[in-house]
């Protein structure tokens, strides 16, 4: 089978179930597209199998252990190593390309399906929705691939991704540039946008996607673009009070929740798996210098740090014990939280960067400060005095607010030429011969394209210091 991009021939694990409850998913039978959609009921079918394909789990463990938020643990048995070790090269892709462009390509076949189908009456509403949410989809996943395996996107001229809005097994695509991909991702949330009616946050709303559009106008320097944007979303949605947010990782508040990944049995085998085992020991634990970052008396360190953490504890790899709680074990004894890809308090934090790089330290200083006070952070009278001190505190905001939930390593990505430093673990986290840091010139900081995609394709630039 070719492989390029890896598409595949059919839509693989589609599962039927009520618009509201994702974990009354039922496996049926693989359809091949030409059969699959005569209906709109179809159509819903494959949206949700197309969601299925769609894995969370291996953003969050890069982010963590690729960078400094994770280190080996004490009941390693070798898992995740080469993240450890920072290894990164056309061998080792994580399945981020294949996984990203499997998953566009299941959304584009369902879009396919759609133009076949004729829905008349009450059934137009549903079928606008479904095609929406899967235009909204398919920009949301580009957006992904381009903040990771883009040249530099701050650059517009700077090569970008390829931008797949067609259903093929044998393309041979190049590189388009990031104003051509963020030029192809606006149209297409243009597109969700005067189609979808949705209001259930575990599927595509108009939120998500003005709550992505921020961030890419953030990441690609659109500064007064992303103020205007957050601003509308801070103006509808509260932050989590200390409460609501400790139920909220337990999946018992959603109050500040824009889009989440609502995850079951069959589907993700759970965000926690990345760092543990199933009985509860774990392989990656948090990193010290990511515990040092909490204080005991922030909701956020209950939140993160699992209550038998012996920070001071003798460990044979790295000193302490330090475990995470983040994800933490359901009821019914398996690990399938939900994953809150969208939370208010992360707009709050890129209106405050957004601001910052204008130079208003003023506003930057104050949405910091009201996620600190709302999350009974000791911190207090935030201050900034330049663009250098600004980011720098934005940063480790971010670090503590958005701990696990896969954003780390880009992070420190995209303030290492403002803040002069790339990734730098703590002495503690890198012992023997696990590596400490990585400047910020390496060519790390920008993904590999697989080997599977560069040896069959002429037409597709492989990324800097790989070839």
């Amino acid at each position: 089978m070719k492989k390029y991009l890896y598409i595949f021939g059919l839509i693989t694990s589609l599962f039927a179930t009520s618009c509201t409850d994702q974990l009354e998913r039922l496996p049926i039978d693989s359809l091949v597209a030409d059969s699959a959609f005569e209906t709109v009921a179809d159509l819903e079918t494959g949206l949700r199998g197309a969601i299925a394909s769609y894995d969370i789990t291996e953003f969050i463990a890069f982010n963590a252990i690729f960078a400094d938020n994770s280190k080996i643990g004490r009941d390693t048995g070798g898992q995740q190593s080469n993240l450890h070790q920072q290894i990164l090269n056309a061998q080792t892709d994580y399945g981020f390309w294949q996984d990203r462009y499997n998953f566009i390509n299941n959304i584009n076949r369902v879009l396919v399906g759609a133009e076949g189908i004729t829905p008349e009456g009450a059934e137009v509403t549903e079928y606008n929705n479904i095609v929406g949410m899967c235009y909204a989809f398919r920009a949301f996943a580009h957006s992904e691939l381009l903040l990771y395996y883009g040249f530099d996107i701050t650059d517009g001229s700077a090569l970008g991704i390829p931008y797949q809005n067609t259903v093929s097994t044998s393309d041979l695509p190049s590189r388009l540039t990031t104003s051509e991909v963020l030029a192809l991702v606006n149209a297409d949330f243009d597109q969700a946008s005067s189609l979808i009616t949705n209001t259930d946050i575990s599927f595509p709303t108009q939120d998500f996607i003005t709550f992505q559009r921020v961030r890419n106008a953030v990441y690609s320097g659109d500064y007064p673009t992303a103020v205007t944007l957050a601003t509308s979303l801070i103006n509808s949605y509260p932050l989590a009070t200390a409460a609501q947010y400790q139920a909220m990782f337990v999946d018992a508040d959603v109050t500040e929740v824009i889009y989440r990944y609502d995850n079951v049995l069959g589907s993700n085998q759970g965000i926690a798996f990345e760092f543990q085992f199933s009985g509860g020991n774990h392989h990656s634990e948090m990193s010290n210098g990511l515990y040092d970052s909490f204080d005991p008396a922030d909701v956020r360190f209950a939140v993160n740090v699992r209550p038998d953490s012996d920070p001071n504890g003798v460990n044979p790899n790295t000193p302490g014990l330090l475990f995470y709680e983040k994800y933490p074990e359901g009821s019914d004894g398996f690990f399938i939280n939900d994953f809150k890809s969208m939370r208010i308090s992360e707009i709050y934090l890129l209106r405050a960067e957004a601001y910052a790089m204008q130079s208003q330290f003023g506003p930057a200083a104050a949405d910091v400060q009201a996620i600190r006070t709302i999350r009974n952070s000791p911190i207090t009278g935030t201050t900034y005095g330049s663009v250098f001190d600004a980011i720098q505190d934005i940063k480790a905001e971010r670090r503590i607010e958005l701990a696990l939930e896969g954003h780390r390593y880009v992070d420190i990505k995209r303030y290492k030429d403002i803040l002069g430093v790339g990734i730098e673990r703590d002495p503690r986290d890198c012992p023997g011969g696990t590596p400490c840091s990585i400047a910020i010139n390496d060519r790390r900081f920008i993904l590999p394209l697989p080997f599977d995609e560069i040896n069959p394709n002429p037409n597709i630039t492989q990324a800097p210091g790989y070839e």
